[in-house]
């Protein structure tokens, strides 16, 4: 199958390479930019704002900050001030508040930054729990076409037959217990991070499936949990060539529709920038719940690990 997908890859790298021309296009005025992630059963959020400024006036990231701005998050109808930090520009920290952010609790984020507004809203998702990750190891690399590097200023693409090691990883998170109905308005990204930091690998996983983003409803149902199946690649040397060793973190993602509308347009090539849900401005501002589980994964057959576990379960 793997062998086959010469096309395909292709057809991937040619649609990375043709984006919008667009995209050097000038800035007419400086806009407000806004990062603000809450997350359920974390911390209160520190809340980045920047300006947009035009491409033949860069800046640097001090200058690029929002600076001096009226910063309130209303979470759960109690108003929590902030005020920007001394040593960070740009990045407004809160005064007070709760511990934690709760969970499916309403939220309202206002800002206030030289004569312009901006606002978001939602409501704060359920916690997510992942309860096992598993991990399937061919015994040997399968043969695949690796695109090496892109030239802008032809469609000579090279390419060469060369091997990787395939891993699937299938994923088990638990329902909401409390409202089971609430999964058709969340949505979830399963998301598989190898510590490997070989350039083709990313070009190979554009075919495979190390991220997804659906609505929570659409996932395959097991019982009491959700489930989950993707794949990344390890390219290697050659046929002989031993598994690579290397650290995995998995991490599970729920939010609303913002959330997916970001996190599906953040590396769209055709898009200067990604979805925002800001009123008045840029940006992202979305509440998720987050779970994460890294662990060694080792040459050979299938492991399994959950949170519970100090070493891999072997099956």
């Amino acid at each position: 199958m793997l062998r086959g997908a010469g096309g395909a890859l292709l057809a991937v790298a040619l649609l990375l390479l043709l984006g919008r021309c667009d995209l050097a296009g000038p800035v007419d005025r400086q806009s407000l930019v806004v990062e603000a992630f809450p997350k359920t059963g974390q911390a209160l959020p520190t809340i980045t704002l920047r300006q947009t400024r035009p491409l033949n006036t860069p800046g640097d990231r001090p200058a690029n900050a929002a600076r001096g701005a009226e910063v309130e998050l209303i979470l759960d109808e109690q108003a929590i001030p902030y005020e920007e930090m001394d040593a960070s520009p740009g990045r407004y920290v809160p005064v007070a508040g709760p511990d934690e952010v709760p969970g499916r609790v309403p939220w309202r984020l206002a800002v206030q930054w030289q004569g312009t507004e901006a606002r978001a809203h939602g409501r704060t998702p359920p916690p997510i729990d992942l309860s096992e990750v598993c991990v399937e190891v061919p015994p040997e690399p399968v043969q695949a076409i690796l695109v090496d590097s892109l030239r802008r200023d032809s469609l000579d693409i090279p390419a060469e037959q060369s091997y990787i090691y395939p891993v699937d990883v299938s994923l088990r998170w638990s329902l909401d217990q409390l409202n089971a109905g609430e999964d058709t308005t969340h949505w979830v990204r399963p998301q598989l991070r190898p510590d490997t930091t070989e350039s083709s690998s990313r070009v190979v996983n554009f075919f495979l499936e190390p991220v997804d983003v659906r609505r929570e409803d659409q996932f395959r149902r097991q019982g009491g949990q959700r489930v989950w199946t993707g794949v990344y690649a390890l390219p290697v040397a050659d046929s002989t060539a031993a598994f690579p060793r290397h650290d995995l973190t998995v991490t599970l993602t729920r939010g609303d529709t913002s959330f997916a509308a970001f996190a599906r347009s953040r590396d769209d090539p055709e898009r200067r920038e990604p979805v925002s849900n800001v009123e008045g401005g840029l940006g992202i501002a979305t509440a998720v719940a987050i779970d994460s589980l890294r662990n060694a994964v080792p040459p050979g057959g299938r492991q399994c690990w959950s949170h519970s576990d100090t070493d891999v379960l072997q099956e």
